[in-house]
């Protein structure tokens, strides 16, 4: 087995689980990497790639050594009883295995108990190696160049859905692959989100954050047909992929010339993700770095915004990796540690909600031993486009 693998199986062994079956394609590709239609069987003596569709293609990238035709549940419980398994506890990625293929698989092991191993596969996948983080940075590198397309674009007259495309376009030129993978598959995933004006108080329920109108109830998030207007306060938010890796960036601009009010709730979100900055050391909770984005956010951005006027979604960040909602979230609940290694989008998104205004700054970092990197770099600051005729 892999080195991921080996580290898999003694997790599992600490665990107690015997064995382990993984059919969600983000978990299979960190194991074995693809991402081809298969489930990962991981046994006490090697694990097996039974792959249903693209057997050759699988075969070629596999990083492990045996993959092999099989289509359904018989055949992982003939690959786990020619290792001497035929009971005790098997592990699976139950968060995301849909209810009638957990059906079938208690169908055709019955003598197994199964146990969601899912927190302790998302647990090995928050740290990440040298090569995850060369990848993820050319993944940030795309946001980059997704970024910088919007300012030479945006005037007054041109829709949010017009404007989209042209990010899109740049992203796709700069190798985005073309979607956002996420663990839960009701969530969105295309890859922009940009909003102005009245859409910037818009939350759609896709997470926590304001994701903007879209286009009808059944996309309803993302862009939509509304044109932007001079004074406009525009965020563009954009999750890129690169070699199977994501990066996370959003940045405010404004249409024309900004109000001296704009410029403090921009300043405002910028002095929290500051404090954010600072707080991200190994070793501090999640929750105290919250709390730090929390205590910089009260003092309020005066005299445009007293203290108390201005509010955070719940949350200041989130991990990212071969998915774009990754563990740890940096919210109050959580109480994992940071550390060496892990890849996080911070996630500053500082509303005023009487005033119908919303500025942010999202960055993509990773932890190290001094502190975090930041990966993406797009100019951190209220980017003011001047009106010009089309």
């Amino acid at each position: 087995m892999n080195d991921r693998l080996n580290e898999l199986q003694g997790r599992l062994t600490r665990a107690g689980v015997d064995a382990a079956v993984l059919v969600h394609p983000r978990d299979i590709l960190y194991y074995a990497g693809t991402a081809r239609p298969a489930t990962l069987v991981v046994g006490s003596q090697e694990a097996v790639l039974l792959v249903r569709r693209g057997l050759d293609l699988a075969r070629r990238e596999a990083t492990l050594e045996r993959v092999e035709p099989g289509g359904g549940w018989d055949a992982v419980a003939a690959v786990l009883a020619a290792q001497g398994l035929t009971r005790g506890t098997l592990g699976a990625d139950l968060d995301v295995m849909p209810a009638q293929l957990y059906r079938r698989m208690r169908e055709a092991l019955p003598a197994w108990e199964v146990e969601d191993i899912s927190p302790l596969v998302l647990a090995q996948r928050m740290i990440k190696d040298p090569e995850e983080i060369r990848a993820t940075e050319r993944a940030a590198a795309v946001a980059d160049a997704g970024q910088a397309s919007l300012p030479p674009v945006l005037r007054p007259g041109l829709s949010e859905l017009e404007l989209a495309a042209e990010v899109e376009a740049a992203l796709r030129r700069a190798g985005h692959e073309g979607y956002q993978p996420l663990r839960y598959p009701g969530a969105r995933g295309g890859g922009v989100l940009l909003m102005s004006g009245e859409n910037l108080t818009i939350r759609g329920g896709h997470g926590l954050v304001i994701t903007g109108a879209g286009l009808s109830p059944g996309t309803p998030y993302g862009p939509s047909r509304r044109t932007v207007r001079p004074g406009d306060l525009v965020v563009l938010d954009i999750g890129a992929t690169y070699d199977g890796y994501t990066a996370d960036e959003s940045r405010t601009c404004v249409v024309g010339r900004a109000t001296a009010a704009q410029e403090a709730l921009f300043e405002a979100a910028l002095a929290v993700e500051e404090a954010v900055l600072s707080a991200l050391r190994p070793g501090v909770s999640a929750a105290e770095v919250y709390a730090v984005a929390e205590a910089a956010l009260a003092r309020g951005a005066p005299p445009h915004f007293a203290p108390g006027r201005l509010s955070l979604p719940g949350f200041v960040g989130h991990g990212l990796g071969l998915e774009i909602d990754e563990p740890p979230v940096l919210w109050p609940r959580e109480e994992t540690a940071l550390a060496v290694g892990m890849v996080l989008a911070l996630e500053v998104e500082v509303s005023a909600p009487a005033d119908g205004l919303m500025a942010k700054v999202e960055d993509t970092v990773v932890v190290e031993a001094s502190g975090p990197r930041l990966l993406t770099h797009a100019p951190r600051r209220l980017l003011a486009c001047p009106i010009t005729e089309p």
